[in-house]
């Protein structure tokens, strides 16, 4: 194949890359399905990228060797990853073994959170060993550390059954710093019967409201009942982590499945998506306007798959 994109793993990765699995120039490789084997794929996981403290850099290689043979023409043109294959183990065969390759780095959460996830991800060194690092985050990454911008592509699920609207309004995350934001927001809409989905991972026992409907989980919802659930809901609900400055994937599920959004990111009202009638930003619980909420609305933002990986593809393939 001329160009490759190694992704995450599958139920989050093919929602966002189905586009392009069909593809006759391109591949897309997940990271739980690097082998036809599930017990083999899933060893392989468990030893590249396990906290495995027994693991030799010999045996590494050599597992890394195998899968980019199996995998990687010689002819191939483009390498496309995102930060979760981020090892420099993979990085220095990349280069040995198809050095004609152009390297693209597609990132889709903050420099530092990737930095605080990854202790082999240093920004200055994939800037030297990438062609090419494509960054969401145009208000801050991409001018701080020179990146170019690119939103995270998706494609659109035309398969999702029709829903019945259950809630309100729902949010979905790992808590991370927005555990009291959320809580804030759960006490406005408790007070006034809003119907709400909130579901958040990762809370410490202290942040957590007892008694509340809230959802304090320990593992996160899988991608497709993330996103049915988000579908069952009038309004999408954004409250966005410290470190971010730009639109999410809940604002693109938004657009794409004509849902009225709510969210903290101020600059949602530079998009061209941007409709006062189906969104609405706060910045703290006492903005919230209720109204909007409760009301149902015919809601369409004219999306024409302009998100689509495709458009990724044809981008990488000027290269």
């Amino acid at each position: 194949m001329k160009h490759v994109f190694l992704d995450h793993n599958y139920d989050q990765g093919h929602i966002l890359m189905k586009d392009l699995e069909n593809q006759q120039d391109c591949i897309v490789i997940y990271r739980d399905r690097m082998h036809k084997s599930k017990l083999i794929s899933s060893q392989y996981c468990h030893l590249l990228f396990g906290k495995l403290k027994n693991r030799t850099k010999a045996l590494e290689k050599l597992i890394w060797k195998t899968f980019l043979r199996q995998h990687i023409d010689s002819d191939t043109q483009t390498i496309a990853m995102v930060t979760s294959w981020y090892t420099n183990t993979l990085l220095g065969l990349i280069k040995e073994m198809f050095p004609q390759a152009k390297l693209i780095l597609l990132m889709r959460d903050t420099v530092m959170s990737n930095t605080q996830r990854n202790k082999e991800f240093k920004i200055e060194e994939a800037k030297r060993i990438f062609d090419l690092i494509l960054s969401y985050d145009n208000i801050y990454d991409v001018p701080t550390y020179g990146l170019t911008y690119a939103p995270v592509y998706m494609s659109k699920s035309d398969d999702i059954p029709a829903v019945k609207c259950k809630y309100d309004i729902s949010f979905i995350a790992e808590a991370k710093d927005r555990a009291g934001m959320v809580n804030g927001l759960y006490r406005k809409f408790a007070a006034n019967d809003i119907n709400s989905y909130l579901y958040l991972c990762h809370v410490r026992k202290s942040d957590r409201l007892n008694p509340s409907t809230i959802i304090y989980a320990d593992k996160f919802l899988k991608r497709n009942e993330m996103l049915r659930r988000e579908l069952e809901a009038n309004c999408i609900l954004e409250v966005l982590k410290g470190d971010a400055h730009s639109c999410t994937l809940r604002f693109w599920e938004a657009v794409m499945y004509n849902k009225k959004f709510y969210t903290n990111w101020k600059g949602v009202v530079n998009s061209p998506y941007y409709n006062p009638k189906y969104i609405k930003v706060f910045e703290k619980p006492d903005d919230i306007d209720l109204d909007f909420i409760r009301e149902r609305l015919d809601v369409d933002y004219n999306y024409q798959g302009e998100l689509s990986p495709i458009h990724l593809l044809n981008r990488i393939r000027q290269l």
